[in-house]
């Protein structure tokens, strides 16, 4: 119950102001989870958080869609070219970018923010769910997977050394990727 409860706030924190993705915590979970059935119950706490934290940034940026933006340029490897890609996607099809922008790194907190412009509540929370969903999903049925099958026979503190590792060289590749220098 505690790490469900974890996984909810994180989805809601990253969905707002955190930095670091819910899959982060989703695959630990499932690595160390025996039941793929508690692993998909985890995805739907995330997304639920996740859509939550959507609700709070889709109605602030409804009243003030400048602070949010200013404060969305606080967090870090947020830049205005993001911003700029999120506006000019959801001008040329709102769904497809609430739904594919999100695989690609540009964080779902943006598209919540801006979506206001471009459709309402109802539309954006039909959509939030496959957007966070898909991704939440592939990454922790892999983990999954990857800890119950194929390397099933190594040691958890192995696992978790392997996981951070892996965690580790994906913030590097998108910090440098998406670096102010």
């Amino acid at each position: 119950m505690v790490m469900m409860i974890i996984i909810f706030i994180w989805g809601l924190s990253e969905a707002t102001w955190f930095f670091i993705i819910p899959d982060v915590i989703l695959s630990m979970y499932a690595l160390k989870t025996k039941k793929l059935k508690f692993v998909l119950y985890a995805n739907l706490v995330a997304v639920t958080g996740a859509m939550l934290g959507g609700i709070i940034i889709f109605i602030w940026s409804s009243f003030n869609s400048e602070y949010v933006e200013t404060m969305m340029l606080s967090i870090p490897a947020v830049h205005e070219y993001m911003i700029e890609h999120v506006h000019n996607s959801m001008a040329d099809s709102t769904f497809t970018a609430l739904i594919t922008g999100p695989l690609f790194g540009v964080p779902y907190k943006l598209f919540a923010s801006a979506a206001p412009e471009y459709t309402g509540i109802v539309l954006f929370l039909v959509f939030t769910i496959p957007a966070r969903l898909l991704r939440f999903l592939a990454v922790s049925v892999i983990a999954y997977v990857l800890s119950h099958y194929i390397f099933r026979k190594l040691s958890m503190r192995v696992k978790i050394i392997i996981w951070l590792c892996v965690w580790i060289i994906v913030y590097v590749i998108y910090f440098s990727i998406h670096s102010p220098y």
